[in-house]
């Protein structure tokens, strides 16, 4: 009769892996990226889309977004559909998962009076996607 072992088996080791290097998190947000593009050469952009991950992670450049501002703006105003100038905690968290953001801040600026002005929105936004598209585990 064999003893169990302390080391975990290889299928859990290897999941530890990929989600350690946010492996899953790399490949969707890459394909994200390539279908909204969709380059000629999808190899080559593939390739590009590696090197500034890897410029980002090792000189905190800009990380590759598939929203600008007024992407981001744009989703605001739908939300916003009255001009008021601001939206609703729910709209904010809702907008925020929709543009793909896991992890936000849940108490922004203007949370207490439940209403998110478009400068935070932004803010809280392309920190989100900042977040969701580092693609690597920080360095040690």
């Amino acid at each position: 009769m064999s003893t169990p072992s302390a080391t975990p088996p290889k299928n859990q080791l290897a999941e530890q892996y990929v989600q350690k290097h946010r492996i899953p998190e790399l490949f969707e947000n890459m394909t994200a990226a390539l279908i909204h593009t969709q380059p000629e050469n999808a190899k080559k952009f593939m390739i590009k889309y590696l090197e500034t991950l890897k410029d980002y992670r090792t000189q905190k450049g800009d990380y590759p977004a598939m929203f600008t501002d007024a992407n981001i703006a744009a989703v605001f105003s739908m939300l916003d559909a009255t001009n008021k100038g601001y939206i609703s905690m729910e709209q904010y968290r809702s907008a925020l998962k929709t543009l793909g953001v896991k992890k936000y801040n849940a108490r922004p600026d203007g949370c207490e009076k439940d209403q998110i002005s478009l400068q935070t929105f932004i803010t809280e936004a392309k920190a989100g996607l900042e977040h969701a598209s580092a693609n690597f585990a920080k360095l040690s």
